[in-house]
């Protein structure tokens, strides 16, 4: 295993922002001398905004302007019925979803509960904007220890635990968090630690958390011509089988952000009864990628111009990082080809919608854009759903949309509880904390929900653990699942092959990144 840890943003490895990448991605199709005066001009104006940013923020901030705290729930009224597997006393044996979360969430259940957004970041635009400007890189430090598998299709995955197994030795039956990110993020994400440092951390129920980086992502090796996409739900399984493997008898929960909430939502529901989760949460999921489409390209002018091409532009930026994998002489990829990426970096920007035409349909089979976006949406997967999961939204999240969140669908679902706040933004909900200081409400009601299913030990049904056996080539793999399987590799062995290829650094830097993040979907 290879010890890693957030970098400041000091560090001498090269990290660049969504807003970054946008720019850079401008200069693809322009010649040297127009490319320097096209920079000019460009690093001017985002200068410019970053000025104006805390300017207006500092007298916003002076004005008495509060967001009033704003929460609707939306749950059936038949909630699934829950039994315990254990208990000390006779009280509360078996009760109700929503029963218990009314005891165990006040974060969502108080009179008072709801989102104040500080006055300085009073609409969404402006808390998803504040994700990505914000150093937010001093704050909820959390230290991973990587994990490298390799999995049945060539692919390698980086899972990145927390607290690592040299600070804190395996516990039996401890209950292990896995954690999906947002679109091109990884463990560093500042919405990711902000979580994991109060959920890995003493006083709480210091979780074991694992963080399934996804292809391609946060300095993980590309070593398969197959990145990802919102609804790739085989590399989750993967990675439930190597937690299973390695955690044997943890109970397994679940965390999603944004776009890994979407998949890891659309897998609990294609597991249906056969799912591995206790529990889970959805943060900022975007639920529908159809309307979630329509926000994007038909919203406000903010919307077309600068989400649909940071979206966009992001994703080229990582698959061009990666490119040797798919141009290398032993691929087996018919999707792309040289031609291909070519014409994927041509244009000055690049919006979501294009690169899901020129990449995702072709590698992943998909008729069309909306095809894609129709066949991955979580909330259709929602009623098959059969575990406990708290899902939140904002209703002012510009990447997901305002008619995100899946009302209908939660009204008549038995295992959802959904919230929805006035604000936030997208992975956002940036609020002003006991101590003065800032911080992100999601944390609590995401905290309090998952500690209240862990201390409650449902039992659901007989605990699914999928079981494993290994092969002569020394993989573990899922009976009766040939695709699903690991096989840990040596992070040296990979950083060798790979030294040299852009995209993957050795040295201190792997593993970690530093930067401020972005708007992600």
């Amino acid at each position: 295993m290879l010890e890693i840890r957030l970098l400041s943003s000091s560090s001498t490895c090269p990290a660049f922002n969504p807003l970054q990448v946008l720019m850079l991605s401008h200069l693809l199709s322009y010649p040297p001398f127009g490319a320097q005066f096209y920079f000019l001009t460009q690093f001017f104006l985002y200068l410019a905004l970053a000025l104006a940013f805390p300017i207006c923020a500092a007298v916003l901030s002076s004005v008495t302007w509060y967001t009033p705290a704003s929460l609707e729930l939306f749950f059936s009224v038949d909630s699934a019925n829950i039994a315990r597997n254990t208990s000390s006393s006779k009280e509360f044996r078996e009760q109700t979803i929503v029963d218990l979360l009314r005891r165990k969430v006040p974060s969502l259940f108080r009179p008072d509960a709801g989102f104040s957004s500080v006055s300085w970041l009073p609409n969404g635009h402006a808390q998803t904007i504040y994700t990505s400007v914000a150093d937010l890189t001093k704050i909820d430090i959390v230290q991973y220890e990587r994990t490298l598998i390799r999995v049945p299709d060539g692919g390698t995955l980086a899972l990145d635990m927390a607290p690592s197994l040299s600070s804190r030795p395996r516990q039996a039956n401890e209950p292990v968090l896995l954690v999906t990110h947002g679109l091109t993020g990884g463990s560093h994400e500042s919405y990711v630690r902000a979580a994991l440092a109060r959920l890995t951390n003493p006083p709480g129920l210091r979780f074991r958390a694992v963080v399934m980086n996804s292809r391609g992502c946060n300095q993980s090796p590309v070593t398969s011509p197959k990145l990802y996409h919102a609804g790739t739900t085989d590399d989750i399984r993967h990675t439930v089988l190597w937690i299973a493997h390695t955690f044997p008898g943890s109970p397994i929960y679940g965390l999603g952000f944004s776009l890994g909430a979407n998949a890891l939502t659309k897998y609990a529901g294609e597991e249906g009864d056969a799912c591995p989760l206790t529990a889970l949460a959805s943060v900022a999921n975007v639920w529908d990628f159809v309307r979630g489409s329509h926000a994007i390209e038909r919203g406000s002018l903010f919307n077309r111009l600068i989400y649909n091409n940071i979206l966009g532009g992001s994703l080229r930026a990582l698959l061009l990082s990666h490119a040797h994998a798919f141009l290398s002489p032993s691929s087996s990829s018919p999707a792309l080809t040289a031609a291909d990426i070519e014409r994927l970096a041509e244009p000055r920007v690049l919006s979501l919608r294009q690169y899901d035409a020129l990449v995702t349909c072709q590698l992943y089979g998909f008729a069309s854009p909306d095809d894609y976006y129709a066949r991955i949406s979580s909330a259709h997967f929602l009623p098959r759903v059969r575990v406990p999961i708290l899902a939140l939204n904002a209703a002012d999240d510009p990447i997901a949309g305002a008619s995100a969140a899946p009302v209908r669908e939660a009204l008549v679902s038995p295992w959802v509880v959904l919230g929805r706040t006035a604000g936030g933004g997208h992975l956002g909900w940036f609020e002003r904390g006991k101590s003065g200081g800032v911080e992100r409400w999601y944390v609590r009601p995401v905290s309090e929900f998952l500690r209240a299913l862990c201390e409650y030990d449902p039992a659901l049904r007989p605990r699914v653990v999928p079981t494993a056996e290994r092969d002569t080539e020394g993989f573990v793999r899922q009976v009766g699942r040939a695709d699903v399987g690991f096989r840990e590799v040596d992070p040296a062995q990979v950083m060798e092959a790979a030294k040299g290829l852009l995209g993957w650094r050795a040295g201190p830097c792997a593993g970690g990144r530093s930067g401020a993040d972005g708007p992600r979907g």
